[in-house]
């Protein structure tokens, strides 16, 4: 299963930034007077409630994984909320995507190999604004965070900020179930290369 576009690289391969952050919010409804008996407008939704909520990688739904905001955490800069990696972590976390209807989500992703006995992470954590156009979702992030980690090779471990930016996948939902009859649904995101990712949650939850 793939993982999302342009996001996970080797050790020596470039890492490309890809996100950058465009949507400002409008307060003018704030400011109108309302008439007496007359309820305000409801804000309109960025987001199909059918697309809102928790999406998982297989492995981590498989888990009872759940997924975690704060994989990193914004405000205080610190990942893993001070635990070593992820996997330290209590409870281990769920990597996937949040989408909320309001037009916010929160992507946290790591992908690990081990070779020889060397463990290699490599973690994202995008958090932005999300519409959808069609069966397109338009991403926009305030916050692009990337953590590479080698234990073989400390020199090449960094934590950084990559740059703000927006980028666009189309979306297919389906549903399967697993042996045992569990039903899911399915998110499939295809980014302009024909490359894609899923991600899953329970059908019935």
């Amino acid at each position: 299963m793939n993982l999302i576009y342009n996001v996970m690289k080797t050790e020596n391969n470039n890492f490309k930034p890809a996100l950058m952050f465009v949507l400002l919010g409008c307060v003018l409804l704030s400011c109108r007077e309302i008439e007496p008996g007359v309820d305000p407008p409801e804000p309109e939704s960025k987001l199909p409630g059918h697309l809102a909520g928790n999406w998982l990688e297989s492995w981590s739904l498989s888990m009872a994984h759940e997924f975690d905001s704060l994989l990193y955490n914004p405000q205080t800069h610190v990942w893993f909320r001070g635990s070593y990696d992820p996997w330290s972590m209590d409870p281990v976390p769920g990597f996937g995507i949040q989408l909320r209807q309001d037009g916010s989500f929160i992507w946290a992703v790591v992908a690990s190999t081990s070779t020889g006995g060397c463990q290699i992470y490599t973690a994202r954590y995008l958090k932005g604004e999300v519409k959808s156009e069609g069966d397109s979702l338009i991403f926009s992030t305030a916050t692009h965070q990337m953590k590479y980690h080698s234990v073989c090779n400390p020199g090449n471990n960094f934590d950084r900020s990559e740059d703000q930016n927006s980028f666009s996948l189309s979306y297919a939902l389906s549903s399967t179930s697993n042996n045992a009859g569990q039903a899911f649904e399915v998110l499939t995101l295809t980014a302009p290369d024909g490359s894609q990712t899923q991600y899953m949650r329970n059908k019935y939850n």
